[in-house]
């Protein structure tokens, strides 16, 4: 399976850049406060990062803010906003800088939005809604992992964890893309094994998900099956060999791609079902949708011949040997398919799934 080259002759709201070393190289137009994940930044290889960028961007950058948080979370917006708020307030110009892995570039997208009130933005954030006199500022978000996708998509996932039962919740006002993605291999440079694995797999579920999907179109088929395709064949090398740059930049390019076909289309079935396997067992988020993977595409393939063409691009081999190539590809990862037909009970899960939001974009979810 050949390398892929990265296209990025897509239109999209946020204006997209890509390159090793961007962030060494871009010079910000106007002022900013970075919310930024120190975790991410940390590592021996970008201890110094934090310190040459403030001290380039001078007065410009007007604070550094730590997320430290797990899960974008409606406690976590609260507590960021009582920090980030009060220097946006000084100017509708100040642009979020959000550096950082999903929960980071998640964050941003809610606190991008200062309301009136402090108190306003949690019934704001959980019910998806804009009060009189918000005011919209400029995102930029700048990816640490190569999975994510949320630099160039318009929504967030927002956790209710305070309810009974806890919710995952998504935050999506009119114009809610990041108006710049600032995508730079070199940020996950120092990632550690197990978090780049499990981001690539929010990557590849974002890919596969945008073919077997009834939002699936001429634009977004093309860009998920390149980054489907970069990401069976970088992942495993980068995790044999952290030191190729190259299968680096091609995983960070394929994240991309994928996110830009997920922005088209967004997600389905895996994901749908993703979301109680991190609740009740704390599975990581795109470990819990790989596990998803091969019932779903199964099921896709039994009822559309295009997703069957469609599978035959992305693995080089008919989709019924297809599916066992992505079995045993997530094995070898250390990830254990699930099917929930085997049992009453997980056929009921998988009806009320296919009932939710998210799979109600399956392809072969009934009409």
């Amino acid at each position: 399976m050949a390398a892929q080259p990265l296209h990025l002759n897509h239109r999209l709201p946020a204006g997209v850049e890509f390159a090793p070393g961007l962030h060494e190289r871009t010079e910000p137009q106007g002022r900013f406060i970075v919310l930024a994940d120190p975790a991410a930044i940390a590592g021996p290889t970008q201890a110094r990062w934090q310190a040459r960028w403030q001290a380039r961007w001078g007065g410009q950058c007007l604070g550094w803010v730590a997320q430290t948080h797990r899960v974008s979370s409606l406690d976590a917006a609260h507590a960021l906003a009582e920090v980030i708020w009060p220097v946006l307030d000084h100017s509708n110009h100040t642009a979020v800088w959000a550096i950082g892995g999903g929960t980071t570039l998640d964050l941003g997208k809610l606190l991008r939005w200062r309301m009136p009130q402090l108190a306003q933005g949690r019934t704001a954030w959980r019910n998806n809604e804009v009060p009189t006199g918000t005011v919209r500022h400029s995102l930029w978000c700048s990816p640490t992992t190569a999975g994510t996708g949320s630099e160039v998509t318009p929504w967030a996932t927002v956790w209710d964890l305070n309810g009974r039962p806890a919710r995952k919740r998504s935050w999506y006002p009119p114009s809610g893309y990041p108006d710049r993605a600032l995508v730079d291999p070199d940020l996950t440079l120092d990632c550690p094994d197990e978090v780049l694995r499990d981001c690539a797999l929010d990557a590849l579920s974002h890919a596969l998900e945008s073919l077997w999907n009834k939002q699936a179109c001429e634009r977004s088929r093309p860009l998920a099956i390149d980054a489907a395709r970069m990401i069976l064949q970088a992942l495993p090398r980068l995790l044999q060999e952290p030191g190729q740059a190259h299968w680096r930049e091609q995983l960070s390019a394929a994240s991309l791609l994928a996110g830009m076909a997920m922005a088209q289309t967004q997600t389905a079935l895996a994901h749908a079902l993703s979301y109680e396997l991190t609740l009740s067992e704390n599975i990581p988020h795109g470990q819990a949708c790989a596990i998803w993977l091969p019932m779903t595409m199964e099921l896709a393939c039994l009822r559309s011949e295009q997703v069957r063409r469609d599978l035959q691009a992305v693995f080089d081999e008919p989709a019924d040997r297809a599916l066992a190539s992505l079995r045993g590809w997530l094995t070898d990862l250390g990830v254990r398919p699930r099917d929930l037909r085997d049992s009453p009970a997980g056929k009921f899960l998988l009806s009320d799934a296919l009932n939710s939001d998210r799979g109600r974009n399956f392809v072969a979810q009934e009409a």
